[in-house]
């Protein structure tokens, strides 16, 4: 199992050839801040099977264990995780279950056992019988569970599977930290993440599961979101096939400047990455889209 501690603080102590260091000294002297450091997690895979859901969250346990082992405060899986992506409306049906449902319950109290708070995609079905492409984020201090319904369903697969979300995502407060969702093509539309940043998102968590040959959204738009927005953008993907697609990886981990200072390209990869939340701060200060795109708009009324 390979395991890559990425980090961009000049000051931590490297672990070898498995460790990829990214200094942000240069920018640091801009301000004197003290504003959390925090570790978060992205687990890029295969695509997950249907039949094999209680093998994901025995993978979730054994992921969860060497978060802990890392001191990880958030831990992240792809888009749609616990069954898979593309497995047709009747099954999605057949395997969606209630935001608190058994899934979620047994992954709650891994959340709290294992002091890390965790993101997973999974189908769920609401009190009305809706189906949707929902992503849950359970605390690691109570086993809470907030959830976020995908709102834009991108193509036939994810139309003829799901029904969009309606709601906007409130950002959780997690530790000081401010944690933004977006589901794959959701932070494609620059409004979504920007609506996330308004609401006071310091970082926003992409889990996704996106295919050839759209690896731009990768390369240049995930980039894009971080910088236009100042903050962290976390996009959690597969790698490999399923009977429909063939998903590219490039799991990636962008700060409020639009830098990518980790990826995994191919393969699985559990990658830790500690996040100086300072950045934001200066990243605002340097060129603040948000600010001035809001003025802008007030002028314009």
């Amino acid at each position: 199992m390979c395991l890559i501690f990425a980090c961009w603080l000049p000051l931590l102590a490297s672990m070898g050839d498995a460790v990829m260091v990214y200094s942000c000294e240069k920018h640091t002297k801009l301000a004197d801040l003290d504003l959390p450091v925090r570790r978060v997690a992205l687990w890029q895979c295969a695509p997950s099977v249907v039949s094999k859901k209680g093998q994901c969250v025995d993978v979730i346990e054994e992921k969860c264990a060497l978060a802990k082992e890392s001191s990880v405060d958030i831990l992240i899986f792809p888009e749609m995780y616990l069954t898979g992506y593309a497995i047709g409306p009747d099954m999605v049906r057949a395997q969606a279950e209630v935001c608190d449902g058994e899934s979620a319950q047994k992954i709650a109290e891994l959340a709290i056992t294992y002091r890390v708070t965790i993101v997973y995609g999974y189908p769920e079905i609401d009190e009305y019988d809706v189906v949707y492409n929902s992503v849950n984020i359970i605390s690691a201090e109570s086993g809470k569970i907030s959830v976020y319904r995908k709102r834009m369903l991108f193509g036939d697969v994810d139309r003829a599977q799901f029904s969009p979300g309606n709601k906007a995502y409130t950002p959780v407060d997690i530790n000081g930290v401010k944690y933004g969702i977006a589901i794959c093509y959701d932070i494609e539309f620059p409004e979504l993440a920007r609506e996330l940043t308004l609401a006071g998102a310091d970082v926003i968590l992409v889990p996704t599961a996106n295919m050839q040959p759209y690896e731009s959204v990768a390369d240049r738009l995930v980039p894009a979101r971080a910088q236009e927005n100042g903050v962290f953008v976390i996009y959690a993907n597969y790698y490999g096939k399923d009977n429909l697609f063939d998903y590219f990886g490039k799991s990636t981990i962008c700060d409020p400047l639009g830098d990518i200072i980790a990826r995994e390209e191919k393969g699985e990869r559990l990658l830790i990455v500690e996040l100086d939340i300072n950045k934001v701060t200066i990243a605002r200060k340097l060129n603040n889209y948000v600010r001035d795109c809001q003025a802008f708009c007030l002028d314009r009324l």
